[in-house]
């Protein structure tokens, strides 16, 4: 990393921690959990390198998956210059689906790490049960996009891959997303209010 990234992070951190000793919780929140996904994504990528691990996996799960229901498929891992190319058997020919990067999920699940890693008012414990099902159910609701576009695609052919892409899955995933974010921040922070509501209300 360079000097000015090294800076700009602890510039971030003790503001984070300035926000934090002054309770100042809502833009304590704000800035840190969009630090926080900036910063993930880039010890993640450029430093640990789990980007194109994390989109072989996700690969190696469609492949998989594909299979068992009966849609044949084929990875080659030594493609020159992508990093993986998922192939789908048609009838007709060969489709063949190159999965880079972009495919990791790597964006969605570092966003969804940092909302919960600085959500206020639960315990460590919670955080970390909830950010590993968080980053769980994102790895698989990335799987079954890229399944769908798969299946699309060996059922109506190539004609089919950019319907299958651009607004089929993306839309799939976009829900499944938007999903795990009510389940996981938005459902607990509806139903506390209501539980202390009822709490008070309660006959002694």
């Amino acid at each position: 990393m360079t000097l000015w990234v090294v800076a700009l992070f602890w510039g971030w951190l003790l503001a984070v921690l300035f926000l934090r000793a002054y309770r100042v919780w809502l833009f304590y929140y704000l800035l840190g959990s969009v630090g926080a996904a900036y910063w993930v994504i880039l010890v993640a990528r450029d430093v640990l390198g789990l980007e194109p691990f994390l989109a072989h996996s996700v690969a190696q799960a469609v492949h998989l998956v594909a299979n068992a229901v009966g849609v044949q498929t084929r990875i080659f891992a030594n493609a020159p210059g992508i990093l993986l190319v998922l192939v789908v058997v048609q009838p007709v020919g060969w489709t063949v689906l190159q999965i880079g990067v972009e495919s990791s999920g790597l964006l969605e699940i570092s966003v969804l790490a940092s909302l919960l890693s600085f959500y206020p008012g639960w315990s460590l414990r919670r955080r970390l049960a909830s950010i590993l099902v968080g980053v769980v159910a994102t790895w698989a609701a990335n799987v079954l996009r890229l399944f769908i576009i798969v299946v699309a695609l060996h059922f109506y052919g190539k004609q089919a891959l950019v319907l299958a892409h651009t607004f089929v899955g993306k839309f799939a995933f976009f829900v499944m997303t938007v999903g795990i974010y009510w389940y996981l921040i938005t459902r607990p922070t509806v139903r506390r209010p209501l539980v202390a509501t009822k709490a008070r209300g309660a006959p002694t």
